[in-house]
């Protein structure tokens, strides 16, 4: 090992001013040297003890040795210079001093020398390693820099990989995104978000480095690119920004909807077909600490019994005839999401027996599959019906209904708001124009006032439906009421025929409504003047809505 620029170094510095100078050389370079003591060499070598004694009359070379993990691999030597001899014997104690000292930072010069050499020939191993890994991968530290990154990493981001060494790697993606890696204890899994991508999503593993101290930095592989499911597929979802409306109640159920967005509690959505509850449901989602995660949507009433347990837990291949290979679920398709079960009203007692052990258990089973799996899911449900009523018909498991329905939000029909009417044609109206290239037309006032008094049964899925139908229909820059649907023309505030025959024979509808009208009656109070603004909301008098409760139990009234 060469020594000749830590002498150049001390000899410049520590004894520059003073009688003595230093060389360093080692066992072999000693032993061939002459006039120096060779015995006393061997031995300081054997033992790693420098022993002075009697070595220190004027122009004597003094001897110390440099010492590395224990052995003695050097040694430095300290002589007078030239016609110094007096001056070096009168400082011989402040140089002896001086050379210890000098050893100590020669001994740490070489150690670190000995760890770079070390940690560069490990790094250049990691680097191999890390560039032979085929997904994109990086290792971050807990500020936040980026320590080490593979090429397919850099790709993405892209720039190269020298230029992003030492970057924050929240440069590249959200701040919210590296609290939740940073979150982790353990090796997880999570979707990463790539802005530099075109905001392409990723599933990603998370696995913390751990050492005595606790977590050093995280490894983030990308395993596979996220691909929208298909209840995803070509749209997009909905935030609460996206829900229009100016009426005091529907601000309420929005407020209340929003506060427990953050919690991953179960949550019901009660109102009316058309009311929006997949819209609220969406809403929830995207507010959630979930929001990254999949929201998988399944209407339960759409789907035929036999077919709908296999949707729900899915199948491995061979499990039934017809099955030729695996399928996931709609419970695997949302994990650490969102699963949204729409009507689970018109779900059967069999299957309602099936949720409530994923809900309890946190695992499923695929039909054909004694394997149980891990499932971490949000459940929001929704329905029209009046599962109070089906659950005394014994329809509806009662333990199911409360697991579901810890944080119930009622859902208010277009009628009870009808402040809302106008913003919504609008924005129906200039929606439909655009999509089928038309200028957007405007509303007689005579036709504005027959939709305001109309009650709408169909809520807002039968709103868009009339909008549409006039803006395809109406060839002049003025809605005229020929341009509405038939059953508008008429000026019915209500129903038509058919509905109202409908609504009369269907015992569960009317007992839903009425169970509308007594949660209306909860958010306005029960005073006299409460029960007359719900009347106002419902666009019914004060005296139908006691005759609404005048057949309910007692201990639904008020």
């Amino acid at each position: 090992m060469p020594y000749t620029e830590f002498e150049q170094s001390l000899n410049e510095t520590f004894f520059s001013a003073t009688p003595g100078f230093v060389e360093i050389k080692e066992k072999d370079a000693l032993l061939q040297c002459e006039g120096l003591d060779q015995a006393y060499i061997k031995e300081m070598f054997k033992s790693g003890v420098r022993m002075d004694a009697g070595r220190e009359e004027a122009g004597a070379v003094c001897y110390f040795p440099i010492v590395q993990e224990m052995k003695v691999v050097s040694v430095l030597l300290l002589r007078p210079k030239q016609g110094e001899k007096e001056g070096f014997a009168r400082d011989i104690q402040y140089l002896k001093l001086l050379s210890e000292l000098a050893c100590q930072w020669v001994a740490e010069k070489l150690e670190r020398e000995t760890w770079q050499k070390m940690f560069g020939e490990i790094h250049l191993e990691t680097r191999k390693l890390i560039q032979s890994i085929t997904e994109p991968f990086c290792l971050v530290d807990q500020d936040g820099l980026i320590q080490e990154m593979n090429e397919h990493m850099a790709s993405l981001f892209r720039k190269r990989r020298t230029t992003l060494m030492g970057e924050k790697i929240m440069q590249y993606i959200t701040k919210e995104k590296w609290e939740s890696i940073k979150s982790r204890n353990e090796k997880d899994e999570m979707v990463v978000q790539v802005p530099g991508n075109q905001g392409e999503a990723y599933f990603a593993t998370i696995q913390p480095v751990k050492s005595k101290q606790g977590i050093v930095s995280y490894m983030i592989l990308l395993k596979s690119k996220k691909t929208e499911k298909p209840e995803q597929a070509g749209r997009r979802l909905y935030h609460f920004e996206d829900i229009l409306g100016v009426s005091e109640i529907l601000k309420q159920t929005i407020q209340s909807a929003k506060r427990v967005s953050k919690s991953d509690v179960t949550i019901m959505l009660r109102g009316e077909s058309g009311t929006g509850k997949e819209m609220f449901a969406q809403a929830i989602h995207h507010e959630s600490d979930r929001k990254d995660q999949p929201f998988v949507a399944l209407n339960c009433a759409a789907i035929p019994e036999n077919l709908l347990e296999s949707e729900l837990f899915g199948y491995e291949k061979g499990a039934f005839t017809g099955a030729e290979k695996e399928k996931t679920g709609r419970f695997e398709l949302a994990n650490h999401g969102t699963l949204f079960l729409d009507e689970i009203g018109d779900m059967s007692l069999y299957l309602q027996a099936k949720i409530l052990r994923v809900l309890q258990e946190k695992t499923l089973e695929r039909i054909g599959s004694n394997k149980s799996r891990k499932i971490d899911v949000r459940i929001i449900t929704a329905t029209h019906r009046n599962l109070e009523e089906l659950i005394r018909k014994g329809e509806f498991r009662e333990d199911l209904y409360y697991r579901i329905s810890v944080i119930p939000i009622y859902i208010p029909p277009l009628r009870a708001r009808k402040e809302d009417l106008s913003v919504l044609i609008e924005h129906f109206t200039r929606k439909y124009s655009k999509d089928l290239n038309k200028h957007p037309k405007r509303l007689a006032a005579e036709t504005l006032d027959r939709l305001m008094q109309y009650d709408w049964p169909g809520n807002i899925r039968e709103l868009q439906n009339v909008v549409r139908h006039f803006v395809e229909l109406e060839i002049g820059d003025t809605v005229t009421l020929e341009s509405l649907p038939s059953s508008l023309q008429t000026g019915s505030k209500s129903l038509p025929p058919s509905v109202k025959k409908s609504a009369r024979t269907n015992h569960c509808q009317t007992r839903l409504d009425k169970r509308q009208v007594l949660e209306l009656l909860e958010r306005n109070g029960r005073s006299t003047e409460g029960k007359k603004k719900t009347a106002a909301d419902l666009g019914i008098s004060l005296a139908t809505l006691y005759r609404y409760l005048e057949p309910l139990p007692k201990c639904y009234i008020p």
